[in-house]
């Protein structure tokens, strides 16, 4: 499962017992050993404890619930059970008063923390799934490579070594015969790579499609590929010599690649924004629009600048975020304000409720003018 589909899954509960959600850092650089990772657990987990006995606002049931699910993650994540290999973090939800307990692997090292609120906090999920999944393939006339993975953790899938023959130069009917053959078996075995992404796309759907290799053979895979994954494909390649191309420069090369694909998805997201406003469109910025937009549950994607965050209020009733963090809810149903700490943690968890893509801007500034926050709207 997807790390945004967990997330839109996590927004839909309603716990009755407050939430505790850890995120536990595993970036191999810092927390490779067990001893770092320990250490971090524990770290985090006496944090936590003494947020609960010392905050005095709980009641003696969530006070309880709280001190139980504290010693089950302790237990938990000192175990053999948690699914540490491949991460690059882990994000862990329990209240288990309400059956509730969540583990989700983040592909992207995450600060460690722990928040204790009503709700589950995904903001850094968000984040994480930021990073797009690629299958990388380099390909030549006999052979093919192909790679599956983040942009900074690319792990090779299959390599392909078809017996291909080269070329000759007889000339006369059998020169003709002979490159007849040539440009079949060449066919025949860019057919078989289309096919093995093809079946790669059916078992687990990648986000980008790179391609690496002679510019002719590159257009003639490409032919043979099924109209949906075409549509994944970068308009940029993979800039290695296929034949003698090493791990680290093939993971350079799709690094760059990457860098581009996400400055130019952030730009485009931008432009309509841009333009959606300019022309009194369907888009919304600032917010006080974007909060409207959002209760209307018209919006479609959702941009936030990294440092976009600040205080509001949400009715318990209905929903209805609201920039004021005290009084009657603006809907009139006659309920109270509750105050939210983070409208960017709120803002985010009603945009995925109403299927909204989430895109976090920072590469480009200019979210400023609308403070931090825009919203492309469905109508």
């Amino acid at each position: 499962m997807s790390v945004v589909s967990a997330a839109r899954r996590l927004v839909s509960a309603r716990p009755v017992h407050p939430v505790v959600s850890l995120y536990l850092d595993l970036d191999p650089d810092q927390f490779a050993v067990p001893p770092a990772r320990v250490s971090q657990i524990d770290s985090l987990l006496d944090e936590a404890s003494r947020e609960i006995e010392g905050g005095g606002e709980l009641g003696h049931e969530d006070l309880m619930a709280l001190r139980e699910d504290i010693e089950w993650i302790r237990s938990y994540l000192l175990s053999d059970e948690p699914p540490f290999q491949g991460a690059r973090a882990l994000a862990v939800f329990c209240s288990l008063r309400d059956e509730f307990f969540e583990v989700v692997q983040l592909p992207r090292p995450a600060e460690g923390r722990v928040v204790i609120e009503r709700r589950p906090y995904i903001e850094p999920l968000i984040r994480g799934a930021q990073e797009r999944r690629w299958c990388v393939v380099l390909v030549s006339r006999r052979d093919a490579r192909l790679l599956v993975g983040s942009a900074d953790r690319l792990s090779e899938l299959r390599r392909v070594d078809d017996d291909v023959h080269g070329q000759h130069q007889q000339g006369g009917w059998s020169q003709a015969r002979y490159e007849r053959s040539y440009e079949k078996e060449a066919d025949d075995h860019l057919r078989r790579v289309a096919e093995l992404i093809d079946r790669r796309w059916r078992f687990e759907r990648f986000d980008r499609l790179a391609v690496g290799g002679p510019v002719e053979i590159v257009a003639r895979l490409e032919h043979f590929l099924a109209e949906e994954v075409r549509g994944t494909l970068s308009p940029g390649r993979v800039a290695v010599d296929v034949s003698n191309a090493t791990d680290d420069q093939i993971q350079k090369a799709v690094s760059d690649l990457v860098e581009q694909d996400e400055r130019e998805r952030e730009r485009q997201a931008l432009d309509r924004l841009a333009e959606g406003i300019g022309s009194g469109g369907r888009a919304a910025g600032g917010p006080q629009n974007v909060l409207e937009a959002l209760n209307e549950r018209r919006v479609g994607a959702l941009l936030l600048a990294d440092d976009f965050d600040r205080r509001g209020g949400r009715c318990p009733s209905c929903g209805i975020l609201s920039l004021e963090r005290r009084g009657p809810c603006p809907s009139g149903d006659g309920s109270e304000l509750e105050e939210v700490e983070h409208l960017r943690e709120a803002a985010i968890e009603s945009a995925l409720a109403q299927d909204a893509e989430v895109i976090v801007v920072s590469r480009y500034p200019d979210l400023g003018p609308f403070e931090g926050i825009g919203a492309l709207l469905r109508f």
